[in-house]
């Protein structure tokens, strides 16, 4: 009988997926407590054709030590938890859910870029220590205002487009995505360097990756406008948490939006709890009724196509 499991997650529970993959003759196993080490996805995991995973370490090693693998599917649209050029090496598949929480994300993102735009969290804390809005500093007005997005997949041409729709002006960068996409979604694509230069918000949607770790630093931040707003609802590590931190504290940067972070869950002493020009949200951007919903389904599905040797929608590998 071919076995798909589930090596970690945080739902409250499995029923959607077995009711998808247990009629069509699969084994479907929950492992509990979940893992977080290779060594508990090797020991706890063997046997699997299958993996269905939401953070747990999907290495070389792991992949090489599950010989009955054929396909692993990721709960969510980043893979920065697999090593993909393993999984080829290997010809092993893997797959995505890459039309999850799209509406979601982008609307948590304009959520953030409009309060703090118009700088409601500073104003909401200066009210409750009794002051009033003759000491304010006023934000410009919207049409004013460029935000810019660092990536341009399907989560920031949302973004664009809700932008657009307020009177901000847009600009984007994302060397891998075609022009007509930018402007199609009325963006102006420029570099990276441009970007910084001449955005009032930047909002990040682009992956965790080697050359991206640490992208808002303080050399990147130095290059911004004073009084930028950085808005991060895609991982935490594209943030130098404490480059960030002096930024705000200095006034360089004006306000930040955070849904993601370098250590999840946000350490208790970490000075980003104490500011009063942040909003804090715990990596939530993604979530509603009807997305988790629609991310189990569709990985369950991906996963049967994997084991009925079909094609997976969201097939990256």
């Amino acid at each position: 009988m071919l076995r798909a499991v589930v090596s970690d997650h945080n739902f409250m529970s499995l029923e959607l997926q077995r009711a998808i993959l247990e009629p069509k003759g699969i084994e479907f196993l929950e492992v509990l407590p979940g893992c977080t080490t290779e060594d508990e996805v090797i020991s706890r995991c063997a046997g699997a054709n299958v993996l269905l995973v939401q953070r747990a370490p999907i290495t070389r090693r792991v992949l090489r030590t599950l010989p009955d693998l054929k396909g692993v599917v990721r709960y969510g649209i980043g893979v920065d938890v697999i090593d993909l050029n393993a999984a080829k090496d290997l010809g092993i598949g893997i797959a995505n859910v890459p039309t999850y929480c799209l509406e979601e994300v982008s609307n948590h993102a304009m959520a953030m870029i409009l309060s703090l735009g118009r700088r409601i969290p500073q104003e909401h804390h200066r009210i409750v220590r009794g002051g009033w809005r003759g000491d304010a500093e006023w934000p410009a007005a919207f049409s004013d205002m460029t935000v810019g997005l660092v990536g341009f997949g399907a989560i920031a041409r949302r973004v664009a487009n809700k932008a657009r729709a307020f009177g901000f002006s847009v600009v984007a960068a994302d060397p891998f995505v075609d022009e007509s996409r930018f402007n199609d979604n009325g963006a102006q694509k420029v570099d990276i360097e441009d970007l910084f230069g001449a955005a009032d918000i930047i909002s990040l949607h682009c992956p965790l990756l080697p050359e991206t770790k640490h992208l808002i630093n303080h050399g990147s931040i130095a290059k911004m406008k004073p009084g930028v707003v950085v808005v991060n609802t895609s991982r935490g590590a594209l943030i130098c948490e404490n480059d960030l931190i002096a930024a705000l504290t200095n006034g360089k940067v004006s306000g930040a939006g955070l849904d993601v972070f370098e250590t999840e869950p946000l350490p208790s002493s970490s000075m980003l709890r104490e500011l009063s020009n942040v909003i804090l949200t715990s990596h939530s951007a993604s979530y509603s009724a009807r997305s988790l919903r629609m991310l189990q389904v569709k990985a369950a599905e991906a996963a049967l196509d994997f084991l009925q040797d079909r094609r997976p929608e969201g097939l990256i590998i």
